[in-house]
């Protein structure tokens, strides 16, 4: 079945699928994980963010907990700066021109018509009538009538304004690429350029942020790490040892004495200074996600905001920081099991042998030592207390108590195990790389080797049952009706799958020589494979396959019963990718697709039920759904 006519059936079943489940909404990282490019504290517990799809989070308690809406006030467009004249009164603005304004603090916003379809980078409220906003392309556009209309502004530049800043109402500057500095004393209606120059060297980087202290004394931050500052209006400028090379993206302070503030920028940069500039102490945050914006109450406490949703909070004028409401987690989560029928308890594998467990739902997630730093690569529950996960250099992981404590057990090999299938408590197989693989029959205790040719790259295995399995690998699907005694000779449908000689390192941290290809045998004997640009499904064994293609990267499949199934992957929207999810209810016939609020890819996924679903994937990434009961 061709692509066009698959969308078709996705668009016409859509109602009915969604009618089951409920969006999927964050766990990991707990906020959200869209980038956030600018924050702005209005009160020492209310503070708003704003990011990319759409993104715009609050809060009311200083951080504690937040209110989230994203794709709610656009598509999929970015959201690039805020300014808030009190709590209540704010606007925003973002790519295509998109302009929106809120009376309520938050509550509700309302889209404006700002005339343009270009990117806004910076937007300033001056009073309740008077806005500011600016963006590529040296647009300057202005409202007078709190932004019922917009009219442009001519400026001296064509190139992009990153930023407008108000120390006054009758003093706004405006920064920009290639040294771009403009100011105005009259809420904008006239723009006078400032020239940077270092004794008489104009300089030309490009600027990011800026504050001015007075009239005459700014600091203006930008590329290559350089920190600039004047103290006679711009006559002069004087550049500041900074200690990195990483682009500076915004500074902010309100101490009264003008002595403390705070630079964020890109790789995870904080510069903090308490001298007024003299000297810059970089702060060690230990990630390395940009930091895209920052905002200062008064001169102890600031929210700095930038890549996955990081969030950051000082209370000491910048010296510390604590991250809101946690460090984030950047390494991969591979896969995610919970036992048949339980939605309560659940188990996440991943990268260094990262284990985390829930006991309620995913509500709150546990790190637990797993006794390895080998990655993790598949998980599955043999019964609600005992657990199997294989990774790496033949690793296997067992648990007797539910995921609360692991011990490894021998494989006789060092090739790396990529699936692990148990049909009943006792009787399970793992394969994975060189030929690889193993069964037991006593519960995961001892394995026993099975040969197969090295040049086999074995990606997937699936048993309905103890007789009935499948194994897929780089060139087709074996199966066995006799428990693995015997193997029959590959289903070759490598032409439909398009998965031989493929090289595909970017799709797990893993680098594999083949991509990938992965397979799963619901109850009656069903088989669902899935790899690169396509899904496909057999109702009768594996004998006949059913086409259904997407042009996306799927690496996670799970199916509850015969009929309800999710397959979880990347997705490239404008070469971006993002997390994809797709669920079918008839079995794998025909697809929808589902929003998975996901920035990052996702590798894996498990229901408990019909009713309660997880997805994992790259970066700590932990995404739920469930019904609305």
């Amino acid at each position: 079945m061709k692509r066009t006519l698959s969308l078709l059936i996705i668009a016409a079943l859509a109602q009915n699928a969604f009618a089951q489940l409920n969006t999927w909404r964050w766990q990991s990282p707990s906020v959200q994980g869209y980038t956030l490019n600018a924050v702005q504290m209005v009160g020492l517990k209310k503070i708003f963010a704003c990011g990319n799809r759409g993104t715009i989070i609050k809060t009311n308690d200083g951080g504690i907990t937040w209110n989230v809406k994203n794709l709610l006030l656009t598509d999929s467009l970015n959201l690039n700066a805020l300014n808030f004249l009190d709590s209540a009164y704010g606007m925003i603005c973002g790519d295509s021109g998109l302009i929106f304004k809120t009376t309520d603090g938050g509550i509700t916003w309302t889209k404006l018509v700002s005339g343009i379809a270009s990117p806004l980078k910076g937007i300033c409220i001056i009073d309740m009538n008077f806005a500011i906003a600016v963006g590529l392309g040296g647009r300057i556009i202005r409202t007078s009538d709190g932004g019922n209309t917009w009219a442009s502004v001519p400026s001296e530049v064509s190139g992009e304004f990153t930023g407008i800043r108000k120390f006054r109402s009758d003093f706004i500057t405006v920064t920009g690429r290639f040294g771009a500095l403009f100011k105005s004393i009259d809420t904008g209606s006239f723009w006078e350029h400032s020239i940077l120059k270092s004794d008489t060297t104009t300089i030309g980087n490009d600027l990011f942020g800026q504050i001015f202290l007075s009239d005459s004394t700014a600091i203006v931050v930008g590329d290559n790490g350089l920190i600039f500052s004047t103290v006679d209006s711009g006559t002069n400028w004087s550049i500041h040892a900074s200690g990195t090379s990483a682009i500076l993206n915004g500074i902010d302070g309100k101490d009264p004495q003008r002595k403390i503030f705070t630079i964020v920028g890109d790789y995870g940069t904080i510069l903090n200074t308490s001298n007024g500039g003299n000297s810059w102490n970089k702060i060690n945050l230990g990630i390395a996600d940009s930091m895209k914006g920052i905002s200062y109450f008064d001169a102890l406490n600031a929210f700095a905001v930038g890549r996955n949703g990081t969030i950051l909070k000082t209370t000491d004028g910048g010296a510390s920081w604590e991250f809101i409401p946690s460090k984030p987690i950047i390494d991969n989560f591979d896969a995610v099991a919970f036992p048949k029928g339980d939605t309560s308890l659940g188990i996440v594998v991943g990268q260094w042998g990262d284990v985390m467990r829930t006991t309620n739902g995913g509500a709150h997630w546990d790190f637990i030592p797993s006794g390895t730093t080998r990655e993790l690569n598949s998980v599955t529950f043999l019964t609600p207390s005992e657990v199997c996960a294989v990774g790496l250099t033949g690793t296997i992981l067992r648990s007797h108590d539910g995921g609360q404590n692991w011990i490894q057990i021998a494989s006789g090999t060092t090739k790396y195990f990529k699936s692990v299938n148990f049909p009943t408590p006792n009787f399970g197989w793992t394969v994975g790389d060189s030929g690889i693989v193993e069964s037991t029959v006593d519960g995961g205790s001892t394995w026993t080797i099975h040969p197969f040719s090295k040049k086999i790259f074995f990606t997937g295995v699936a048993f309905p049952d103890s007789l009935h399995g499948f194994m897929c690998c780089n060139h087709g699907i074996y199966s066995t009706t006799d428990g693995g005694v015997t193997w029959g000779d590959p289903d070759d449908i490598t032409y439909y799958l398009n998965c031989t000689g493929i090289s595909s390192p970017s799709l797990t941290q893993v680098s594999f020589t083949y991509l990938p290809c992965q397979i799963l045998a619901a109850p009656s004997g069903k088989g669902v494979l899935y790899t690169y640009g396509g899904v496909m499904t057999s109702r009768d064994g594996g004998k006949n396959w059913h086409d259904n293609e997407f042009n996306d990267i799927l690496s996670g499949l799970f199916f509850t019963d015969d009929l309800h199934g999710t397959a979880v992957g990347i997705f490239y929207p404008s070469g971006q990718p993002t997390g994809f999810i797709i669920h079918t209810t008839d079995g794998g016939m025909t697809w929808v697709q589902q929003d998975s609020h996901s920035p990052d890819d996702l590798f894996g996924v498990c229901f408990g039920t019909t009713k309660a679903g997880t997805a994992v994937g790259s970066k700590g990434n932990i995404i739920r759904i469930t019904t609305d009961e």
